[in-house]
């Protein structure tokens, strides 16, 4: 039976996650098993939880995709990279869990217990505050949205949301540059609606607006939408159809390395991060992620 170190992110879900972590450990089978607990708010709280981290415990990251970045380039920092990780998903979208498999409770808790290793890309960054990305990065309609709905959510997270979507939903924008491979594939004066770079299939909430992602496979996804109107009938129907978008196999370039100079908000897992220029390179399984056996 397998032990486990809980790094519990204290601000997920507006500070609620700890007393949802303490209720699912009295109650089968997180009762009976070996579980240490650290609790987290920055770095070096981080840090001291992995200090706690045997040879004979997984390491568990508890929160969102936030939280399951935070681990992995921790991990990743104190030489842990080989170890696999487990994800417990209390937070907001859960992209990760979801692409996994292991958005729901029981199945992430049953997992713990039964799931394989499973080898993850990870992409990583020269922007100053991110240095690696889980989930995906994008710049535009996304990254204004995300940054508005953390300036809002202390006062109503759903409200946040609504009142972000609201605000830039029919925005494009201008002042972001691509480059693939030495080619410009975005001119800074373009006028575009949203860049994505996705190493997962999933968004969160059961979205999966880029099925073809694969966390495996050594590259990411570049999508760029020039058009308000294809990204969010996209978008819809990924939401209405779930797992199901509007065209299952989208002809979107596969990629390993871009590089992006904006003057807007960069979107990284789910957080808000200033303007910058910065490069994105995939590392091919650079960690490993416990998920269910096939």
């Amino acid at each position: 039976m397998r032990s486990f170190l809980f790094l519990v992110n204290e601000r997920a879900r507006g500070g609620g996650v700890v007393r949802r972590v303490e209720r699912l450990l009295k109650t089968s089978p997180l009762e009976d098993a070996d579980v240490e607990t650290a609790l987290f708010v920055d770095d070096d709280g981080l840090r001291r939880g992995l200090s706690n981290l045997d040879a004979t415990r997984t390491p568990v990251a508890v929160g969102g995709d936030g939280t399951v970045g935070s681990v992995a380039r921790l991990l990743r920092a104190e030489g842990l990279s080989d170890r696999p990780m487990a994800v417990l998903p209390l937070g907001t979208g859960n992209g990760l869990a979801h692409s996994f498999g292991i958005a729901s409770l029981p199945k992430a808790v049953a997992t713990l217990q039964d799931g394989i290793s499973r080898p993850v890309d990870v992409l990583t960054t020269t922007h100053p505050q991110a240095p690696m990305s889980m989930l995906n990065i994008s710049v535009g309609l996304e990254s204004l949205v995300i940054r508005d709905y953390q300036a809002w959510r202390h006062h109503s997270r759903w409200s946040a949301a609504l009142a972000a979507g609201m605000r830039r939903g029919l925005w494009r924008v201008s002042g972001v540059a691509v480059d693939v491979d030495g080619q410009r594939v975005v001119q800074r004066q373009d006028k575009i609606c949203n860049v994505g770079i996705h190493n997962m299939p999933c968004y969160g909430f059961g979205v999966w607006p880029q099925p073809s992602a694969d966390p495996t496979d050594g590259q990411m996804d570049l999508r760029i939408h020039r058009s308000r109107a294809n990204y969010w009938a996209y978008m819809a129907s990924a939401t209405i159809r779930r797992a199901s978008p509007i065209t299952p196999h989208p002809d979107w370039p596969r990629i390993r390395q871009v590089k992006i100079s904006t003057t807007l908000p960069v979107q990284v897992d789910g957080e808000s991060l200033p303007p910058a220029t910065f490069e994105v390179e995939v590392l091919p399984a650079a960690m490993k992620i416990l998920a269910p056996a096939p």
